[in-house]
């Protein structure tokens, strides 16, 4: 008899909570899987600090979400001067027709925070307002997973108005006609980014973009 309590004590265990929380837009066929420890950003923040109202996907506006694991999830932890947990913002944008034939690889790796060389030269030109300094460029890799899609993973490091620096783990995609661009950006203290490296890589390398029917 203690024997089979046993059993059903295991079989309980295996059947815990799951370990990810799975972010999907179904319509635009994009994934990312969080740790359940992460929490949602509220959708009211976004669209206060960015003035994009969130929209179910991208046939209907900017699908854009973001997951915290600080205790208190916030979006500064995204834009703001410092992150000391891991952060992650994901987002389909959809592309002006008018506006495709001038979209690069640079448009994706510049599209939250200056990577090229020329927007950062650009950055410059325009004085410190931005509050950006000591930028490293970590790694850069063009990617190519097929289905029309191409993209960029890059890692850069920047200080935020003076303070520690900060890991910026970004990955970007076009679709085929360059009609909507998909990006990931994980976030965290370069301390943090050290010791939480694998949780980070594990959220990181799930950001995936199939295109077609």
């Amino acid at each position: 008899m203690l024997l089979a309590t046993g059993m059903v004590v295991a079989l309980l265990a295996g059947c815990g909570a799951p370990s990810w929380t799975y972010v999907t837009n179904s319509t635009d066929r994009t994934y990312l899987k969080v740790p359940t420890s992460w929490k949602q950003v509220d959708p009211a923040e976004l669209e206060s600090q960015l003035g994009v109202t969130p929209a179910k996907d991208s046939t209907e506006g900017v699908w854009i979400q973001a997951y915290d694991s600080d205790a208190r999830p916030s979006l500064d932890h995204i834009i703001g001067e410092s992150a000391e947990s891991p952060a992650i913002l994901v987002t389909v944008q959809p592309i002006p027709e008018k506006s495709r034939g001038q979209i690069s690889l640079d448009t994706v790796r510049d599209f939250i925070y200056p990577v090229s060389d020329t927007a950062r030269q650009t950055m410059q030109l325009g004085g410190q307002q931005s509050g950006l300094t000591g930028f490293t460029l970590l790694g850069d890799e063009v990617l190519t997973p097929g289905d029309g899609i191409r993209g960029v993973h890059t890692v850069f490091s920047y200080r935020v108005n003076g303070g520690e620096p900060q890991i910026f783990d970004q990955t970007g995609y076009l679709n085929d006609d360059a009609s909507k661009l998909y990006l990931a950006l994980a976030r965290c203290s370069a301390d943090c980014f050290e010791k939480r490296q694998s949780e980070i890589d594990g959220v990181v390398s799930s950001f995936t973009v199939r295109e077609g029917p």
